[in-house]
This record gives structure tokens, sequence and C-alpha cells, in this order.
């Protein structure tokens, strides 16, 4: 069974996302410092590039790979690859959601280099693979939609 979370998506309550803040409120929480909110622009703009390292986000913050770590642990309580991780399963959400994509074009488009690594992913964050969650977000939406 899914609930619409805070998150605007439908999840399953027992999900790694469903228990956590959303990411606007980690986005809040991290903006207390410059060199973080470099970063999240950063991983607004980079989040769909496969290749992107924990030393090119250090870079573009201004920080040490350590540093940048340090930072986001303080303020965020994630790191860098959580961090990043969530953002593109939230924005494989979205896209799940909001428009007739295949499992493939999405996974391409958030930054993910196989399927694999985005089943594995996703599985972490939602609680269930990816064609699960659109096979059941799509028969209950068709069904709330006749009632």
């Amino acid at each position: 069974m899914y609930q619409k979370a805070s998150h605007g998506y439908f999840l399953p309550p027992s999900s790694l996302l469903a228990t956590l803040d959303t990411l606007e409120r980690v986005r809040q929480r991290i903006f207390y410092s410059r060199r973080l909110e470099q970063l999240w622009l950063f991983i607004e703009e980079s989040y769909s590039d496969p290749d992107i390292r924990l030393s090119d986000a250090a870079q573009r913050s201004g920080v040490s790979q350590d540093h940048l770590n340090t930072l986001l642990r303080r303020f965020g309580n994630l790191t860098f690859h959580d961090l990043l991780s969530r953002y593109r399963i939230e924005k494989c959400l979205e896209l799940l959601c909001e428009r007739n994509y295949t499992l493939t074009e999405i996974y391409s488009r958030c930054g993910f280099n196989s399927p694999t690594t985005f089943d594995r992913q996703f599985k972490r964050w939602v609680g269930c693979l990816p064609r699960e969650y659109k096979s059941d977000v799509t028969s209950n939406y068709r069904q709330s939609s006749f009632e």
C-alpha cells in the first residue's frame, strides 16, 4: 500500500524516504553553510551526469573532500553520495509520477550508469524495485480516478 508522502509522491510507509525529512528541509539545513549552498547548486545542475565525483563537488564547493563530507554530516546528517543518490531517486520518482517515460529513459536521465545500480538505489530509498513501483502507482492512480 502506498501513501502520498509530504515529498509529493506515493511511497510505501516503511520506505527510507518516507521516514526522512523532505529534500527541501535538508536543503534549508545545509544552506547554513555557503559551501554547501554551492554544493546544492552543483547537484541541481549536474545530477544527470553519471560521472559526478566527490572530488568534483568538493572543488566546486571550494573545500577538500573530507571537509565537504564533514559539513554535510554536521548540517544535513548525510554524506555526499547519500545526498546525490537521494536527489537522483527523488527526480526519478517525479518522472515516474508525472510522465510516461520508460524505466531506461528515467535512469539515464537521472544519472544512473546501469539498470542494476538504479534498481539497487531505488530499492534502498523507496523499498521496492522501480518496475514494481511504476506498476503499483499506475494501477493505484487508475483505481482512484474511477472512484
